[in-house]
C-alpha cells in the first residue's frame, strides 16, 4: 500500500504532467466539431473552459484539443442533439480519447461538474480534476468508463476535491488503470453511484481524510451488494459504506 507522502507527491507529480501536456496551436479547434457555439477560447494553446458550458451533443477531445478547467471553475452540460463527428454508439457522451484529457489550471474556487446525458468516458486519454475546496461532480445517464491511458499521465485519472461524487442513472461505473479519488476537505467523502448497474474497480486507489487526518466514509450504491466489486489492485483508504 502507498503511504499517505507517497500517495500525494504522486498526486502533485501528476498534475504538473499533465499540465506540461504540450497543446496543438496549429487548427486547435475548441468548437469540438461545433458542440460549443461559440468555440470555447484558446489559452496557452489549450482550449479553457470556465463558467456554465453547454455542449450540444457528443463532447470528443482527442490530444488535437486538450481541454483545462480554469477559474473560476466549470459546469459542462452534454446534451444528445444533434449527432456530431467522430460518431459515438450513445448521443450525449463525454470523452477523451487518443492521448487527449482534461486537466485543470488551479486556482479553482468553485465546483466542477460534468453532466452527461450519454456516458462519460476516459479511454486512453487523461483525467485530471483538481479543486481542492470545492466538490466534483461526474453525472452521467448511461454510465461512467475511466480507463485512461498511464502513457498520457499517471494516475490516468486523477480527482481531488472536498467531495467526489460519480453517478450514473443507468449503467456501470468502471474504474481501472490507476485511477485515484482522493477527498479531503472539511466534508470528506466519496460516492459512486449505479443503482441499476455494477461498480467495477481494479487498479484504483480511494481515499477519504476528513479535514486531512481523519479516515472518512466512502459511499457505494449498486444494483446489489453483489454488483460492488472491488478487483486486484484496489486500494481504499476509507470506511467502505455499501449499499443497493
Amino acid at each position: 500500500m502507498k503511504t499517505w507522502k507517497g500517495l500525494i507527491t504522486s498526486v502533485a507529480i501528476a498534475s504538473m504532467t499533465l499540465l506540461s501536456y504540450p497543446g496543438v496551436s496549429l487548427g486547435i479547434d475548441c468548437s469540438y466539431n461545433g458542440v460549443f457555439n461559440p468555440p470555447l477560447p484558446i489559452v496557452d494553446t489549450t482550449c479553457a473552459a470556465s463558467g456554465s458550458l453547454k455542449a450540444r451533443g457528443s463532447l470528443f477531445i482527442d490530444a488535437s484539443s486538450i481541454m483545462f478547467v480554469r477559474q473560476p471553475g466549470v459546469t459542462i452540460n452534454i446534451t444528445e442533439e444533434p449527432q456530431g463527428f467522430p460518431f459515438t454508439t450513445i448521443p450525449g457522451s463525454l470523452t477523451t480519447a487518443n492521448g487527449g484529457g482534461i486537466g485543470t489550471v488551479q486556482p479553482i474556487l468553485s465546483p466542477i461538474e460534468f453532466r452527461a446525458a450519454g456516458q462519460i468516458n476516459n479511454f486512453a486519454g487523461g483525467l485530471n480534476l483538481i479543486a481542492p475546496t470545492d466538490p466534483v461532480r461526474l453525472k452521467a445517464g448511461k454510465g461512467i468508463d475511466l480507463q485512461g491511458s498511464q502513457a498520457v499521465i499517471d494516475p490516468s485519472s486523477l480527482i481531488i476535491a472536498d467531495t467526489v461524487r460519480l453517478e450514473t442513472t443507468r449503467g456501470n461505473i468502471v474504474l481501472n488503470n490507476n485511477t485515484v479519488l482522493l477527498s479531503w476537505g472539511d466534508n470528506a467523502d466519496v460516492s459512486l453511484v449505479a443503482p441499476r448497474g455494477q461498480i467495477r474497480l481494479t487498479n484504483t486507489t480511494i481515499v477519504v481524510l476528513k479535514s486531512g487526518v481523519e479516515i472518512g466514509t466512502c459511499k457505494f450504491q449498486a444494483k446489489t451488494v453483489a454488483d460492488v466489486i472491488f478487483g486486484p489492485g484496489t486500494n481504499l483508504f476509507c470506511i467502505p459504506d455499501i449499499k443497493d
